[in-house]
């Protein structure tokens, strides 16, 4: 039976992986099309491995930078699908412009490329910071600045970046935490199996002493009850 799970995984990754690169392969053609292209995958890889979205707490339409854990490439469409209609601004990797499947998502749109070695990037980084939200757009990001390919249960290091950039234009910040979601993908055979996912929501607040160093406590205390039972 597992066997059989398992190429159909196969199956429904080729599937995804497919239909992303058609849709970056779209959205190079006609930005315009961007919002809708990418929501609209977004629920095609989310129908994939979420049997159900479980949202806890509320979004705060007025925050101006999400922040939460980064447990797998899928927390991207699935905080897209938690957002509705909304556009968020992604700040990425600068890698991904050079990656083939992922080049037209962040070149041909309004995401943000991070350079963390480049004093000038990361000023420029700030300014398109400033100008999305001017513009009205929610910011969104992964302080742990790489996706945990361990013990999603833990919380890796927190980048000194976000902090930074939070402090320095004063933005109101929301964190949320990802639950289950690493949970879809079984190992020995390779198999998806779909989760009820759960995406939790801690209350906004503009940044005050020692407010990076709490999220991450608050965070992790989270991820500690709701994994609890797990061996």
């Amino acid at each position: 039976m597992k066997i059989l799970n398992s190429i159909i995984s196969y199956i429904k990754f080729i599937y995804g992986f497919t239909f992303l690169a058609i849709v970056s392969l779209l959205i190079a053609i006609n930005p315009k099309w961007e919002l809708k292209l990418r929501k609209l995958a977004s629920k095609v890889l989310m129908n994939i491995i979420a049997d159900e979205i479980i949202i806890e707490g509320k979004i705060d339409p007025e925050a101006n930078i999400i922040m939460g854990n980064h447990t797998n490439n899928l927390d991207i469409p699935l905080m897209e699908t938690v957002y509705g209609n909304e556009k968020i601004i992604w700040v990425a990797k600068d890698e991904l412009a050079k990656m083939p499947i992922f080049k037209y998502l962040v070149t041909k749109t309004d995401m943000i490329l991070a350079n963390r070695n480049d004093r000038r990037a990361i000023i420029k980084m700030i300014s398109d910071i400033k100008d999305r939200i001017k513009r009205g757009y929610k910011i969104a990001l992964f302080p742990e600045g790489t996706r945990n390919k361990g013990d999603y249960t833990k919380l890796l290091k927190f980048k000194n970046g976000p902090k930074g950039i939070v402090e320095k234009l004063n933005l109101k910040v929301q964190p949320f935490v990802i639950v289950n979601l690493p949970k879809a993908f079984k190992k020995n055979p390779f198999r998806i199996e779909k989760q009820k996912i759960k995406v939790i929501f801690l209350e906004s607040f503009y940044p005050y002493e020692g407010w990076y160093e709490d999220i991450r406590n608050k965070m992790q205390q989270i991820l500690d009850k709701e994994y609890k039972n797990e061996i």
